[in-house]
């Protein structure tokens, strides 16, 4: 069985909204007959908006592909054995961003998330297989995961 698992954007937050004012810059370049600006500012809206990594998991053949998929469409990495895996963990993840306005006033945003990770062979979290927004749904993938690739499930330690 294949699984592909979308994790996160590669760029977000303020990146995001750059992102899309380029897209903004480019309708306005396009409609204004300014196609050489107008291409470059769409590579660059394009990269920024629809860049993102990835999973893809064969279950057949116990091998992972960690990846990018750079613009949308191309997709960059290589694929490695599970066997240099010892199992599966779950890991809370919180994203903050903190952004300045002018007055030098700073705006906080956070996103919580939970992760499913491989373990590496000296227990530490390596890849994240999937990401989840509760923990009782990253538990159940965690679960499944641990089912299909027949790996144990470790619990993280704080230091």
């Amino acid at each position: 069985m294949l699984i592909d698992n979308k994790i996160e954007r590669t760029f977000s937050g303020p990146l995001v909204i750059m992102g899309a004012t380029f897209f903004a810059v480019t309708v306005i370049l396009m409609l204004t007959y300014h196609w050489i600006f107008g291409t470059l500012s769409f590579l660059i809206a394009a990269f920024l908006l629809f860049t993102y990594s990835g999973i893809e998991i064969d279950t057949d053949k116990r091998m992972i592909k960690p990846y990018y998929m750079v613009f949308g469409f191309l997709r960059r990495g290589n694929w490695e054995s599970l066997e240099k895996y010892k199992g599966l963990t779950l890991v809370p993840m919180r994203k903050v961003y903190k952004t300045f306005s002018r007055s030098n006033r700073e705006s906080l945003s956070t996103k919580n998330d939970f992760r499913v990770y491989l373990v590496n062979k000296s227990k530490k979290p390596a890849f994240p297989l999937k990401s989840c927004k509760t923990q009782q749904a990253a538990q159940d993938s965690m679960d499944e995961f641990s089912i299909w690739l027949k790996m144990p499930v470790y619990s993280v330690k704080k230091n």
